[in-house]
């Protein structure tokens, strides 16, 4: 008879599953010990957990007495049934550049071999991220290292699962003032940031320290506007001026003042200022057991890197599904 759903036997069977898929054939598993703690279960339902993946094919295990019990192999389709893994959802920024359309398409990419299907969201800010990964509505998010620390250090059931290596989340950050010839900020200026995009909040107000300034609250894009009508004097931003520009210009509205690349002042902002902005990671939530070994089994940091690059020298077209 199957276990029946949300009964304490079956999440401990479904976690011991999902760990066991981020496990490599030879690793050694967790002792039942090991497993009664983690899951605050009896040793009981621990073997009878580990039995019933044993016994439906899931996996075979070599038992070597002291030295501890090991995965010999696994059969990943029936490991995924016992998991209750129907799918897989992350989530990152609107792929509104190329750097994060490339990003977007290495991750889609790489997560295509995994045997169930991968759903992504395209959400805008860090933290709005972040707290829904917190409430179970992702099984990963991709933020910037900076960000990831920041949270982690405040929510403990948050961990790094891994950093894509060799890929970049995006552009650096610029500043830019809506006057010409300037080369920092100056008093009595506004400036608009978004608090929910972690990393042009705090650099935003880094940049404004000791300054007598106003930073006006902004939704990201918002933000952009904001500086591009008039009604802000600055702006923290990802990219260059040209592209900055023109994704605000092919915006849909019109406004009463549209400011000009000429009276537009390019300051950027050292790297000393900025470190971890660039390294895309993933986040997870540790109370899903099992989820960091999942997806850093399927999600190559090295596939994503190299179709990001063939995104961002247009050898190839963005494709996110």
């Amino acid at each position: 008879m199957e276990t029946a759903k949300y009964s304490k036997s079956w999440l401990v069977t479904t976690s011991i599953a999902r760990g066991l898929l981020g496990t490599e054939n030879g690793e050694r598993l967790p002792t039942i010990k090991e497993y009664s703690d983690i899951f605050c279960s009896s040793r009981g339902v621990i073997q009878n957990a580990l039995s019933a993946l044993q016994h439906g094919g899931a996996v075979t295990l070599d038992i070597q007495g002291k030295k501890g019990t090991f995965l010999k192999d696994k059969n990943e389709e029936k490991l995924f049934k016992h998991a209750g893994l129907k799918f897989i959802t992350g989530s990152m920024p609107a792929p509104l550049n190329t750097y994060l359309a490339g990003l977007a398409s290495g991750i889609c990419q790489a997560m295509g071999g995994c045997p169930v299907p991968f759903t992504f969201a395209f959400v805008q800010g860090g933290k709005t991220r972040v707290d829904a990964l917190s409430r179970g509505i992702y099984d990963f998010v991709v933020v910037t290292q900076s960000t990831a620390e920041k949270f982690t250090r405040s929510a403990p059931h948050l961990e790094i699962a891994f950093s894509l290596d060799q890929s970049l989340y995006s552009q650096p950050y610029m500043l830019y003032l809506n006057r010409p010839g300037l080369s920092e900020i100056e008093p009595g200026m506004r400036l608009a940031a978004d608090p929910a995009s972690t990393d042009q909040w705090e650099l935003t107000q880094l940049l404004c320290q000791d300054k007598q300034v106003e930073i006006v609250q902004r939704p990201y894009v918002s933000a952009s506007v904001s500086f591009l009508s008039g009604e802000v004097d600055g702006v923290v931003y990802r990219g260059d001026l040209d592209v900055f520009l023109n994704e605000l210009y092919s915006l849909p509205f019109t406004m009463e003042k549209r400011i000009s690349r000429k009276e537009v002042s390019v300051v950027p902002i050292a790297p000393a200022k900025m470190p971890g902005f660039q390294l895309p990671v993933v986040l997870v939530n540790k109370k899903e057991y099992g989820m960091s070994g999942v997806i850093r089994r399927y999600l190559n940091s090295d596939v994503v890197a190299y179709i990001q690059k063939q995104v961002i020298g247009m050898q190839m077209a963005p494709r996110f599904f």
